[in-house]
């Protein structure tokens, strides 16, 4: 009892510690951020500048993965009539990022919506993308279909005998949203520029009339006076000369204003330019003040109901996280993520093994005559197939779509083969929910490693390879890479 009682004081004495540790964090971080307040200064604005590049750099990658992901879908659609391939990519494409989507032929012949193949050829973009290897982006034109402004990124097809170029749009208008920040709302002036050919573009405009319009910046350079030291001429020159990064101060129509910028590493020869006042920076900073304060108050309440609770809810929590971020959420298999992580954990092993791929056959068909439920119907039975027939050790998970993908461990070919003559057997007659019987089959290429690939990206190249030839020779049938 006499130690019980030590304890409970011991616990006592150490949460009072914990408090008054937390009381004098908080009290020394609304100073300091009062002293920040104080002394704001242009050190702050490269910081949102950068946010603002790193955010529009995340979406032009964005962009071009999408790209590249319907680049492979070209590839594997080869031989398709080019009016099929069209409509499976306008089908596909993701229209609350996108605008357009389409191709050029290797002889120039564009295939897209009327005005999109309009708007490349009057922008002369056709001949650059012909006349380049490698992927770009155009500048800024005005769509003639909406009268938005838009940006098309061109990425070429490799290995095609018809496809020279995917081309992708993206109105310059949903990058207004990347300056969505609360604390800066109706505070700065974004723009986007080029600097190779003086096209200044406004992408957020301030709290003005102005919000939201498309103006050459240079009409605006009248109401610009310089430092002394300083000189539109020379800011352009260090951006031209490659320069990354640079602030510089400036008078705008009467009020003192500095301007940061930074170039955009996923778009060559493009800047961000942030564009803020001094009145609107001590706006801000007493934000950082105020705030700061009640933050931290806040803190200490949810960091006590942390410490009460943690050790209860840490188990069950990184099981639910685990689930989500690994599963695939309609087959309850592996997601691509999840896949690639844990073949990589057996090939760091050096443990060798067959890298399969495999594609459910015709299925847009499938899907166009038995409808999306019955088609998530048929992917849970290759995955619930694929769980049942293969050894327990084996490696599965769902690729995307209608593709799956396997990783055998230790098992000669000829073993491999066994195996996947007893799935196309078993995949092979499908009674749907209302009793109806459907003939499926899939098409699968494999990859042994370390012989025909030592990493992920590898097998799964000569994989798809493989899995290429086997389409191309009347499907349902299983091919390993070389053989």
């Amino acid at each position: 009892m006499k130690d019980r009682r030590k304890n409970k004081r011991k616990r006592k004495v150490l949460l009072i510690l914990y408090l008054g540790i937390c009381l004098a964090i908080i009290v020394a971080a609304y100073f300091h951020l009062s002293r920040i307040a104080r002394n704001f200064n242009t050190q702050h604005l490269e910081l949102i500048t950068g946010l603002y590049a790193e955010k529009m750099n995340d979406s032009m990658e964005y962009l071009q993965n999408y790209a590249q992901e319907d680049v492979k879908m070209i590839q594997s659609m080869e031989n398709a009539e080019p009016e099929k391939l069209l409509q499976r990519l306008q089908k596909n494409l993701d229209r609350t990022a996108f605008c357009n989507i389409g191709f050029i032929m290797n002889n120039g012949e564009i295939y897209g919506s009327d005005c999109a193949v309009s708007d490349i050829k009057k922008n002369q973009l056709d001949e650059l993308a012909l006349a380049l290897d490698t992927s770009f982006n155009s500048d800024p034109y005005q769509s003639s279909e909406t009268g938005n402004m838009i940006m098309t990124v061109f990425v070429p097809v490799e290995d095609s005998s018809q496809i020279h170029n995917l081309y992708v749009s993206i109105m310059i208008e949903k990058l207004r949203q990347l300056g969505d920040y609360e604390l800066l709302q109706d505070k700065i002036s974004i723009h986007l520029l080029k600097a190779d050919s003086e096209n200044f573009i406004t992408c957020i405009s301030d709290n003005s009339n102005t919000a939201g319009s498309w103006n050459n910046l240079l009409l605006q350079q009248r109401y610009f006076q310089y430092d002394e030291d300083y000189s539109y001429n020379q800011w352009i020159k260090d951006m031209r000369s490659g320069k990354r990064e640079g602030r510089f101060s400036a008078i705008i129509r009467g009020e003192e204003s500095t301007i940061s910028y930074r170039s955009i590493s996923s778009m060559p020869g493009w800047y961000v330019v942030v564009q803020l006042t001094n009145k609107n920076i001590s706006d801000i900073t007493q934000h950082f003040s105020i705030w700061g304060g009640i933050y931290g108050t806040i803190l200490v309440g949810f960091t006590i109901l942390y410490m009460l609770t943690i050790l209860l809810l840490e188990k069950r929590d990184k099981q639910i996280y685990m689930g989500l971020s690994t599963l695939d959420p309609l087959t309850g298999i592996m997601n691509r993520r999840a896949f690639q992580a844990a073949v990589e954990v057996e090939i760091n092993k050096k443990t060798p093994g067959v890298f399969i791929f495999i594609d459910v056959d015709n299925f847009k068909s499938y899907n166009d005559m038995y409808g999306h439920n019955n088609g998530d119907f048929c992917l849970k039975h290759f995955a619930q197939t694929m769980k049942a027939c293969f050894p327990e050790d084996c490696i599965i998970g769902r690729y995307g779509g209608d593709e799956f993908v396997l990783y055998m461990k230790k098992l000669s070919v000829d073993a491999v083969q066994k195996y996947m003559a007893e799935y196309q057997k078993r995949i092979s007659h499908l009674t749907l929910p209302t009793g109806e019987e459907v003939q499926m089959s899939a098409s699968a290429g494999g990859a042994a490693f370390p012989e025909q690939g030592e990493d992920v990206m590898a097998l799964c190249r000569n994989a798809d390879v493989a899995l290429y030839e086997v389409k191309q020779n009347g499907k349902n049938a299983f091919k390993m890479r070389g053989m």
